[in-house]
């Protein structure tokens, strides 16, 4: 703490405030950020034929694989009248979007050191690999089954027990679950704990994700607006000093 100067900005008597220090592109700074961008999407909103829709998160992963993570969603809207999918007039047929969304640390890495402006590159540049497909209940009704399929596995119970240290390809598992039957979310390390209806039930979901997104889907009227929970440049020009990589 300094003395009260005529540069303090008001509010702040007894302090100076200095520019924070700059970012640097290290491993733990980039991987901060892209955490931030692959989980903090809420909602999003697109219009087909005029009419728009609001895409809630039905069953989301996010997978830290330590070198690379990877988001796989399902969103979907409130049920739709036949007139929005004619080939699927069931009372709960629903427009669906498959969301993948992907960062790798060392592709990252090369992009960012290569930058003119680190802070620009993290609020706007390509960081993470999305891909969001638009379709219907009835056109991927697949995806649409094993999601249900596997939250009727979910709803009987999620149990977390402890483990002996084992390798495994996940580091880092969370799951948000937000069904008409029940909402709620599980965290858990592979490598030192275990799910064991997580582990069986979320590859085929996962393989069947990957499937989906690579299906042509129905394209926007236009730009797709997206619900966050707290905005990239805010975070990008937070205080913060990364201590390691």
């Amino acid at each position: 703490m300094s003395s009260e100067a005529n540069n303090v900005p008001k509010g702040y008597p007894g302090f100076r405030v200095r520019d924070p220090a700059p970012l640097r592109p290290t491993p733990a700074t980039l991987k901060r950020v892209a955490l931030a961008k692959l989980s903090s999407v809420e909602f999003f909103s697109a219009s087909f034929g005029g009419e728009s829709f609001v895409f809630a998160p039905w069953l989301t992963t996010l997978i830290d694989y330590g070198t690379a993570m990877r988001f796989a969603g399902v969103y979907r809207t409130e049920p739709v009248s036949a007139e929005d999918d004619e080939e699927a007039p069931s009372a709960d047929a629903r427009r669906l979007c498959i969301r993948r969304s992907e960062w790798i640390r060392d592709v990252d890495l090369a992009q960012a050191s290569e930058a003119d402006d680190l802070g620009d590159y993290l609020a706007a540049g390509p960081q993470i690999a999305n891909t969001f497909v638009f379709t219907t209940t009835h056109a991927q009704q697949q995806i649409a089954d094993i999601t249900s399929r596997m939250l009727d596995q979910l709803a009987r119970g999620i149990t977390i027990s402890a483990s002996e240290p084992r390798p495994a390809a996940w580091q880092e598992v969370a799951v948000e679950v937000a069904d008409d039957r029940f909402i709620t979310n599980v965290n858990y390390s592979p490598l030192l704990t275990r799910c064991d209806i997580l582990e069986s039930s979320l590859p085929p979901w996962l393989e069947a994700t990957e499937a989906a997104v690579k299906q042509e889907g129905i394209l926007p009227d236009g730009d797709v607006t997206l619900s966050i929970r707290r905005s990239v440049p805010e975070l990008v020009h937070a205080t913060f000093r990364p201590t390691h990589g």
